[in-house]
C-alpha cells in the first residue's frame, strides 16, 4: 500500500487515495501489519505537508490509537473488524454509516441511480466491474480506487509527454470527483464521526473529509 516513492504531487495524491481506500476496506491482517509501522504515518505526514493537507493532528491521533495496541495485531484486527461491521455492514436497528453513494444521492436506496452513473464513468476510463468484485460499484473504496487509477493514468501520460492524454485524464478526475465524491463524502463522514466507538474510523473519516476539501481546491486550479 505504501511502496510508492513520493516525488511529486501525482504520487502524493495516489498514496493518499490508496491509503484511504485501504482504511475503508474490511480490515485484513496484512493491512494491520502496515498500520503498526511508524514509517507509514511519517510518510503520510510528509505527503500531507506536500499537499497542504493540514492533517498532522489527525495522523498523530491515529498513530496513538494504533500504538496503544503495542504490536498486538490480533487484538487490533478484532477490534477494527467489529467496529467496521457495526458502522458499515450490519448493526441493529440500522447501519450507522452506509458506505454507498446511493444512500446519500439516490433517494436512500442501494443500487440507485448513482450506480449506473459511476459504472458509466468506469467504462469510459477503460475499466469494467468484475462479477467477483466483492463491493458494490458505488462503495466508498471503489470510488477512491477509481480516483487513484485516474491520477495514475494522468501521471503515466505526463511522463510520456502525451499532454492531450494527460489533460483528458485530469478532466475525468475533475468530473468524477465533482459529480460523486465531493457530494456524498461530507454527509457520509459526518455519520461516521457521530457513530464510531473506537476512534479509528472517526479519524479516518476526518482525514477523508479533509482530503476531499484539499482535492477540490487542487482540481479547481486545474
Amino acid at each position: 500500500m505504501v511502496e510508492t516513492v513520493v516525488i511529486n504531487t501525482d504520487a502524493a495524491r495516489m498514496l493518499i487515495y490508496r491509503f484511504l481506500e485501504q482504511a475503508f476496506s474490511y480490515p485484513e491482517p496484512a493491512v494491520m501489519e502496515i498500520l503498526k509501522d511508524n514509517k507509514l504515518w511519517d510518510e503520510l505526514k510528509s505527503v500531507g505537508d506536500m499537499l497542504n493537507l493540514e492533517a498532522g493532528q489527525i495522523l498523530n491521533e491515529a498513530w496513538a490509537f494504533i500504538n496503544q495496541y503495542k504490536g498486538d495485531i490480533r487484538k487490533l484486527l478484532d477490534d477494527l473488524q467489529i467496529e467496521y461491521t457495526y458502522l458499515f455492514i450490519n448493526a441493529v436497528p440500522h447501519v450507522p454509516a452506509p458506505p454507498y453513494e446511493s444512500v446519500y444521492l439516490g433517494q436512500g436506496r442501494l443500487m440507485g441511480k448513482p450506480v449506473s452513473e459511476v459504472i458509466a464513468d468506469y467504462r469510459e476510463g477503460g475499466l469494467n466491474i468484475n462479477n467477483d468484485h466483492d463491493v458494490l460499484p458505488d462503495h466508498i473504496t471503489t470510488e477512491l480506487e477509481f480516483m487513484f487509477y485516474l491520477v495514475q493514468q494522468e501521471a503515466i501520460a505526463g511522463k510520456s509527454t502525451q499532454e492531450k492524454s494527460a489533460d483528458l485524464w485530469r478532466q475525468r478526475q475533475s468530473r468524477f470527483f465533482s459529480n460523486h465524491l465531493s457530494r456524498w463524502v461530507p454527509p457520509f463522514s459526518e455519520k461516521v464521526k457521530n457513530s464510531d466507538r473506537k476512534v479509528f474510523y472517526r479519524l479516518m473519516s476526518e482525514l477523508l473529509e479533509t482530503y476531499i476539501k484539499t482535492e477540490n481546491k487542487l482540481l479547481r486550479r486545474g
